[in-house]
């Protein structure tokens, strides 16, 4: 039982009290005695406390009805007398009543043999119901008004059914007597009326085995046999007498030549909220200011529950005066559950049947069906209102109306490429209509005491109609629930869906509809569609590309791209640039529901492995791409073609979008149980190490490494526990923060202290190296590249000793002596000019520019400096530049060349906080205001997070310390992991 007071939705209390109103809603206008309310309620079983309960559940409907008179009235709704209440007459208007109304006005026209009115009537009075009436109402008076509402209603469907065989639509009449013979088997007249319509459609067999079976029940419930009209029904059908054929009544139907107008829409909602700029589209197509025709065909699509039957609804009514020449309206069936949808031929003929055309008239052959609707509607103005079409093939006979005409069609699926249609795609609602929607069925003060936990509310509910409608109904049901208690239950990913369903309404089995659609079609590319959106939920990803999808289905591309531009069409896929595409919340909710129940837990782990193989194998081939000399630890990945990419520029592009999808997978991977899922997540994260550097993600490294360090320690994996400790330190390294890297580089050297693995262990060395000196303990940063340079050179690691020898450089020059510095760096630019390492190439260049600062010749330093960025723009890698725009900037202040220093610093700010690199921000103004320039905030830091001393030696000494806190010297340290292609095939042992 649903209620509403002027516009909204109201919550009645509890069952008592519903019932309480409707005994008085009943009897409206007429005193009900106390005596026979506690009877209506409780019957002979009334408690002691009877008496009370009816005052609470009046009290309660008072403030409901009247809540401007607070609690003692006085009231003039609901009024109390000596001996009982009374409920004023024009208080309320029932559907039971406009159902009883209906009913006898059909009555009225079936004794005058007006069948289309009957009809009408009867389906208008059907159409009110919604559920069992007055469902969950306890007490005597409501069972027995349940019990002849309910028989009232079976007899009118019967009345239906009859009506539909009088005019001759045969079919029709057998699709509506079928749910009633199963829902009340042991009704004779149902009965007799299908065995007429088998009979009248040809299936005389049928229609036998139909007595036959009424019979048995008969004889087994109630031990009686078939009543008479039944039994003359079944010889009259066994002998196939010409009195069973069709023969309409002669006022059955229009007479030749009467215009009829139809008004057959249905009613609109009394709450309609948003949508304002689709109704104005509609609207201007519809209805042109200019008076011109309407566009032919105007296609409302959209995913389920997107609210697409309500607005064409409401636009039909808005523009109902541009069409005198009536509206037609017809549910399609395209997503109704359990019912076969409409064939083109069926439609064309109840169009025509509406239209006043006689059902013997109507053509049994499409084309000429249509040719005649044509012939009907030429001349005129009537809008055609096509609701839940199943896609353009159902209406397509229709494509063609003559002008002055619209169809209106509404679908789950895609009219992008139907004739002379304009297409409406339906999205979700803006969070504010969304959020008035709830205010209008939910109450406005629960909404404005909370409008945080509403907007929340609107996008837990993906802004959707429906599931803002069914969040509704959950907090009616309980008006204490706070709409927070409702939102923690929605971030519920495991429950969301069962939150937002209500009675025979739900999102979940409006989406199971959409993919059974797909899933039972005889085509493949739909069944391929169903199993592409199930293996979607298995990936916890933003957005998803075809490629993405083959790996989950193991199946081929071409297949992958038809599956998903047919769940685009479908509209359960929202396309997306450049191929991409993803999935609604509430369908990719429904999408990880379908792949738990339809998978198995292998298959879904299968699938994600697929995946992190496709993105492990692509994000190693474009840093090939980027830079040949960086290596990644090895690891074998599950077989799967990468990515196609055709260069470094490419590369970079599809890094940059793909990277919110690679971490994603590998988080999900690091926490799986599965623990070679789990690894291979791990590798795929270390994988994303060069990438991340490149791009200046550095917080995005720690945040991954922390978990793969996790994945280590859980799985007791050694070399994971090393390669995440060194990976965390190296990003920690990038945003200045060297006092907690070396924490986690002495870990990776522990770790490695007792492996055979060389390469490793250099490769530790090298990394614990760059954050020493970082630091200023260039003695032990010395010591650690000297033992980098000698296991370099040992093992044959080209990479690794030039890492080396800037590590070592870096170190001299701390200590003071600029011409070890200075051969270190010499020797290395000569080894990365040979190899073509255009990183290291430029690190060693900005090297000797600091050495040439350390000397006080800026001019010089300034040179390299700039050479150095050239390179490192050249090979795209943007974690460098911050560190050596800030060093330009000192430079260039230095040799008085001011404002092409602040040019410079400015630039270092705005590069630096997009990678998240703190300390350079810092840098570049505490340089600002020896420039004369107020830095943006408070005091700067020292290189290990401390307030330290203002002036020019802080910001010379700060500079020298990142130095060797460079980003590329952790690109060099990690240069220990960066080597040639036999480098990376013999040297690295850590897997």
């Amino acid at each position: 039982m649903t209620a509403w007071l002027e516009d909204r939705q109201v919550n009645l209390g509890p069952p008592l009290q519903r019932a309480t109103l409707w005994v008085l809603a009943a009897q409206a206008g007429r005193l009900v005695t106390k005596d026979r309310l506690v009877g209506a309620l409780w019957g002979d079983a009334a408690p002691k406390t009877a008496e009370q309960s009816v005052y609470t559940y009046v009290a309660g409907l008072r403030r409901l009805l009247e809540p401007e008179r607070g609690r003692r009235g006085p009231f003039t709704l609901l009024t109390q007398s000596a001996n009982g209440y009374s409920l004023a007459r024009d208080v309320c208007r029932t559907d039971a009543e406009d159902f009883e109304q209906r009913l006898a006005e059909a009555r009225c026209y079936q004794a005058k043999q007006d069948l289309p009115a009957w009809l009408r009537e009867l389906e208008a009075g059907l159409g009110l119901w919604a559920g069992t009436a007055l469902g969950g109402l306890p007490g005597p008076f409501c069972e027995a008004e349940r019990t002849r509402l309910e028989s009232l209603r079976q007899t009118a469907r019967e009345d239906r059914a009859d009506a539909l065989l009088r005019l001759g639509r045969h079919q029709e009449a057998l699709d509506a007597v079928a749910g009633l013979t199963t829902e009340a088997p042991l009704r004779e007249r149902a009965r007799e009326l299908q065995m007429l319509a088998l009979y009248r459609c040809g299936r005389q067999a049928e229609a036998l085995d139909v007595f036959h079976d009424i019979k048995r029940l008969l004889t087994e419930h109630l031990g009686v046999d078939p009543g008479e009209s039944l039994r003359r029904a079944y010889e009259l059908i066994l002998r196939a007498d010409p009195s069973l054929a069709a023969a309409p009544s002669a006022t059955a139907v229009t007479a030749h030549g009467e215009f009829v107008r139809p008004r057959q829409l249905p009613r609109d909602r009394r709450i309609f909220v948003g949508r304002a700029e689709t109704l104005v589209r509609l609207r201007a197509l519809l209805a042109p200011w200019d008076g011109d025709d309407p566009q032919a065909v105007v296609a409302v699509t959209g995913t389920a529950g997107a609210g697409k039957s309500t607005l064409a609804v409401h636009a039909a009514h808005a523009v109902s005066d541009h069409y005198p020449d009536g509206q037609l309206y017809l549910n399609l069936l395209g997503a109704t559950p359990g019912v076969g949808r409409l064939n083109p031929l069926d439609l064309l003929g109840r169009l025509l049947r509406g239209l006043g055309v006689r059902p013997e008239s109507v053509p049994s052959d499409q084309d000429e069906a249509a040719a005649m609707l044509r012939d009907r509607l030429a001349g005129r103005r009537t809008l055609i209102v096509l609701d839940d079409a199943s896609g353009p093939e159902q209406v397509r006979p229709l494509l063609g109306l003559p002008a002055g005409n619209a169809l209106l069609v509404t679908s789950r699926e895609s009219f992008a490429a139907a004739d002379d249609c304009v297409q409406l795609v339906l999205g979700r609602m803006s969070r504010s209509e969304a959020v008035t929607m709830l205010a209008k069925l939910a109450g406005a003060e629960r909404v404005a005491a909370d409008p945080s936990a509403a907007a929340e509310l609107a996008d837990l509910c993906g802004r959707l109609p429906l599931a803002l409608r069914l969040a509704a109904a959950r907090l009616m049901e309980n008006r204490h629930t706070p709409l927070t208690e409702l939102n923690a239950r929605l971030r519920d990913e495991r429950r969301a869906l069962h939150e937002l369903e209500s009675g025979d309404l739900a999102v979940r089995a409006s989406l199971q509809l959409s993919h059974d659609v797909l899933a039972g079609s005889g085509h493949e590319p739909d069944r391929t569609a169903a199993a592409a959106l199930c293996h979607l939920g298995v990936l916890r990803t933003p957005d998803a590309t075809p490629e993405v999808v083959a790996a989950l289905l193991d199946a081929p591309r071409d297949a992958a791209e038809r599956a998903v531009a047919r769940l685009v069409r479908a509209n359960l896929a929202e396309p997306g640039e450049q191929g991409r595409f993803r999935l609604h919340d509430l369908v990719r909710l429904f999408a990880m529901e379908l792949a738990e129940r339809r998978l198995s837990e292998r298959d879904r782990d299968d699938a994600l492995d697929r995946v992190i193989g496709l993105y492990g194998t692509t994000v190693r081939l474009a840093m090939k791409l980027i830079d040949p000399h960086r290596v990644h630890p090895l690891h074998e990945f599950a077989a799967c073609e990468p990515f196609a990419l055709t260069g470094g520029a490419d590369a970079f592009a599809w890094l940059e979008r793909e990277r919110p999808n690679i971490l994603a997978v590998a988080a999900q991977a690091m926490g799986s149980p599965n623990s070679s899922l789990a690894r291979s997540g791990a590798y795929l994260a270390f994988s994303c190490h060069w990438p991340l550097v490149y791009t200046g993600h550095h917080p995005e490294t720690v945040t991954l490494n922390r978990q793969a360090l996790e994945v280590g320690e859980r799985l007791g994996d050694p070399n994971i526990s090393a390669l995440a400790n060194s990976y965390i330190a190296l990003g920690l390294g990038y945003m200045g923060r060297y006092a907690e890297a070396l924490a986690y580089h002495r870990a990776e050297v522990d770790l490695l202290r007792t492996c055979g693995d060389a390469f490793a262990r250099m490769r530790a060395l090298g990394n614990l190296g760059v954050t020493l000196n970082a630091l200023m303990m260039h003695e032990e940063a010395l010591s650690s590249a000297r033992e980098q340079l000698r296991i370099a050179r040992e093992i044959g690691s080209a990479v690794g000793e030039r890492h080396a020898l800037g590590c070592a450089g870096e170190a001299h020059l701390g200590l003071g002596d600029t011409a070890s510095a200075m051969a270190a760096y010499v020797e290395m630019v000569s080894l990365a000019k040979e190899a073509g390492d255009a990183m290291q190439h430029s690190d060693a260049l900005m090297c000797m520019a600091e050495v040439y600062m350390a000397q006080d010749d800026p001019r010089s330093g300034v040179m390299l400096f700039e050479e150095a960025l050239v390179l490192m723009r050249e090979s795209r890698f943007r974690g460098l530049e911050a560190r050596c725009l800030g060093n330009l900037g000192r430079a260039e202040r230095l040799t008085g060349r001011l404002d092409r220093a602040r040019a410079y610093l400015q630039e270092t700010i705005v590069v630096a906080q997009e990678c998240g690199a703190d300390y350079w921000v810092d840098f570049a103004r505490e340089e600002l205001a020896l420039l004369g320039e107020s830095p943006e905030d408070g005091p700067s830091r020292t290189v290990d997070g401390s307030g330290g001393a203002e002036g020019s030696a802080r910001v010379q000494n700060a500079a020298r310390a990142e130095g060797s806190a460079r980003v590329q010297n952790a690109a060099r340290a990690e240069g220990s992991a960066g080597a040639e292609g036999e480098e990376e095939i013999h040297a690295v042992g850590h897997g």
